[in-house]
């Protein structure tokens, strides 16, 4: 069984059937949303790529410059029509596409395109860096507030102190009158 990281690599490279003959290009891999498994794959051929078809990966191998599948070219032609390729694979369209080629898969099993969950993955990815920048950003702020908070303090406490020193040279004001109206003939 070919594994994720092994046959996400071999996207765009060339696919050949049992037999070795040339399929196409590996464009899509369907992966199981139970297991994680690569399952199926999506092959485009023709002319400028315009023909798809969705194969199993069971039992495929990879060479040095392709994607061997275990199908003939002629099993994978005649299951082509019965399936169309979309981003997702409906559980009823796995279903006829795993009976056609005499493939098991689980029955409630949902199948999700390379392309639909690395965007999923990106998109993650992205949130979770939005989200770090934001982490940083709140405690970036709540640093300065305490620290505006201990000027504000620090302020209070100094105009605390010059409005003491204030009353005090009032109250010397006030006895130096005091003392200069006693002394004054």
């Amino acid at each position: 069984m070919l594994n994720v990281d092994q046959i996400e690599e071999w996207l765009g490279q060339e696919v050949v059937d049992s037999a070795g003959e040339r399929v196409g290009k590996l464009d899509e891999v369907f992966y199981s949303a139970a297991s994680g498994d690569a399952t199926f794959a999506s092959v485009k051929s023709g002319m400028l790529g315009r023909r798809s078809e969705l194969v199993p990966l069971a039992g495929a191998s990879v060479g040095r410059d392709y994607v061997r599948l275990a199908y003939s070219a002629e099993q994978i032609e005649q299951a082509g029509s019965v399936v169309p390729v979309q981003n997702d694979l409906d559980r009823g369209d796995a279903r006829r596409l795993a009976e056609l080629y005499g493939v098991e898969i689980a029955h409630e099993d949902e199948f999700q395109g390379a392309s639909t969950l690395n965007a999923r993955r990106e998109a993650s990815e992205q949130a979770r860096a939005q989200a770090d920048e934001l982490e940083r950003e709140a405690q970036l702020r709540a640093s300065e507030a305490e620290d505006a908070r201990g000027l504000a303090q620090g302020a209070e406490q100094d105009a605390a102190q010059k409005a003491e020193r204030a009353e005090q040279a009032q109250a010397e004001a006030e006895r130096a009158r005091s003392e200069a109206e006693r002394l004054t003939p």
